[in-house]
């Protein structure tokens, strides 16, 4: 039952990715059902169209009950992000119109 989990988070363009990459880690280190070894690991996925997307892997203990302890750490994530000043952008787009 035991499984590698994953929670995907974007952070807004000129964010401070360390202080992410550790809050992130925090998060996850912090739940009850995660396992210490291996450690959560955080990935820089990519420079999205909004956002620097980041995923943070972690090991549970319960494969059919992963769902509650991700909603866990998402909620953890948004209360250390709100604590740190770090945003999750919406997606913005700019549309022009031409008038003929």
């Amino acid at each position: 039952t035991t499984t590698r989990e994953s929670v995907t988070v974007g952070v807004a363009y000129g964010s401070d990715v360390t202080l992410v990459k550790k809050l992130l880690t925090q998060a996850a280190s912090e739940h009850s059902k995660v396992y210490q070894h291996p450690a959560p690991l955080v990935l820089f996925e990519n420079f999205g169209d909004s956002s620097l997307n980041f995923k943070l892997i972690f090991t549970l203990n319960d494969s059919f009950q992963a769902a509650i302890p991700k909603s866990d750490i998402r909620f953890r994530i948004d209360e250390l992000f709100r604590e740190h000043n770090i945003s999750i952008p919406f997606p913005q787009r700019d549309i022009h119109i031409i008038k003929e």
